[in-house]
């Protein structure tokens, strides 16, 4: 048996999440040690909005701009219903005055772990890729890991703390005990990573409007690259893992009605939308982070920047109270104020998910007849706009009401960059 590594941080995972958070343990020269079980960052896009928070704390990595260079500016929403425009709504600046990124930006997470994961290395990082949690303990010091490399060798890892930053079936999480409970939708859904030669500009984020939900064609990075999302009609029989490419781009064309050309597949998946998060965030000297504790459903695109800010605020509590020594208790703040954003998160997403593929029929003649003419002129009153902004965006949360905040020394509780993760 090898001797053990012995660290301030165990980190299981290296997603956004994991890879957030080791950035940020770097910033207050916390040692850690981050493993994940894959061969290294992921080649699929999978999540693909990054919020203004997210940037936010990006910049504080000098990562902010780079990542907007590599991405896609949302500049506007384009209804369509039966292959026809309805309307456009401007969202290229839709947070002017609020942020210093006043726009969703459209980059899929490949690319923000690639971002990542290059800063790590290049402040002499890395992660024990193709390394495996296979069990840990904890007493009232130390928490102590068992993992297990590629080539089947067991090592032990002993750290003050351990996060599970190992997804939705997090085995750090099971090991906890936490629940994790909440609901399924019963539809199946696709998201496909097509080229696609067609009318429309790539500068919007175009939204086909359908009695039974929609399909929504988001422009990624790269010439008539798009993410299509959309899902089968309620009854389906088959298991996702049957569907094959063919019948996703036969739902695009028959829910879309548009006429379009794909010429190239570069990924595409179905699943089942889920919508669940933890009871607790930690216990002892453990803690889960990102989708190792809460999922929901795609609308808004909030689940990767809310992994990212699950880290950003518990990196600087674990920093102050391994570099600082500051009184452990502060790390039960970690649960008092990300437990709430988790639970208004799922409720607010299953809202906005609701009205956009809901089958009943009230919601389907709003989302096909009224909102259309409608979204321009609402979201033109600066009102609307500036609310809608710092919800999507997650800049308008804070914790003032919470604990930290009481206090005239709690610091960094309150707001500022990042001061809402």
């Amino acid at each position: 048996m090898p001797t053990p590594l012995k660290t301030d941080v165990i980190i299981v995972g290296a997603g956004p999440t994991g890879l957030a958070l080791a950035c940020q343990l770097v910033r207050y020269d916390v040692d850690f040690v981050i493993i994940d079980k894959s061969e290294g960052v992921t080649h699929y896009s999978k999540a693909l909005g990054v919020h203004a928070r997210t940037l936010e704390i990006y910049e504080q990595l000098g990562l902010a701009q780079k990542a907007v260079e590599q991405g896609t500016i949302a500049g506007k929403v384009r209804l369509l219903e039966r292959g026809e425009v309805l309307g456009q709504v401007e969202l290229s600046n839709i947070g002017k005055g609020l942020s210093a990124y006043p726009f969703m930006l459209v980059l899929e997470q490949s690319r923000n772990e690639q971002l990542m994961y290059d800063w790590l290395k290049e402040r002499g990082h890395d992660v024990l890729w193709r390394t495996e949690l296979e069990s840990f303990s904890q007493d009232h010091t130390t928490v102590t890991a068992q993992v297990k490399a590629s080539d089947a060798a067991f090592q032990t890892i002993a750290g003050k703390y351990l996060v599970g930053c190992d997804g939705p079936h997090s085995l750090v999480r099971h090991a906890l005990g936490f629940a994790f409970e909440g609901s399924t939708f019963e539809r199946l859904f696709y998201v496909a990573d097509l080229r696609i030669d067609w009318k429309f500009s790539h500068d919007a984020l175009t939204v086909c409007l359908a009695p039974h939900g929609v399909v929504a064609f988001f422009p990624m990075p790269g010439e008539k690259r798009w993410r299509i999302v959309g899902a089968f009609p309620e009854g389906l029989e088959k298991d996702e893992r049957d569907i094959v490419y063919e019948e996703i781009e036969a739902q695009i064309k028959k829910e879309a009605q548009l006429d379009l050309d794909i010429t190239r597949v570069d990924w595409f998946s179905t699943y089942k939308v889920h919508t669940r998060h933890v009871d607790k965030f930690s216990a002892g000297r453990c803690f889960v982070a990102g989708d190792a504790a809460h999922i929901h459903t795609p609308a808004g695109g909030q689940g990767m920047n809310t992994g990212i800010q699950d880290a950003y605020n518990l990196a600087w509590k674990l920093a102050l109270v391994l570099k600082h020594s500051a009184d452990a208790q502060i790390l039960e703040t970690y649960n008092e104020e990300r437990l709430p954003n988790a639970k208004r998160l799922t409720a607010t997403t299953d809202r906005m998910f609701n009205f956009a593929a809901g089958k009943d029929w009230f919601v389907a003649l709003i989302r096909t007849t009224i909102f259309p003419p409608l979204a321009k002129y609402i979201l033109s009153i600066e009102a609307v706009r500036k609310k809608f902004f710092i919800l999507i965006s997650q800049i308008g949360i804070t914790y003032r009401a919470n604990s930290l905040s009481m206090h005239e020394t709690g610091g960094g509780g309150g707001g500022g960059a990042g001061g809402g993760g």
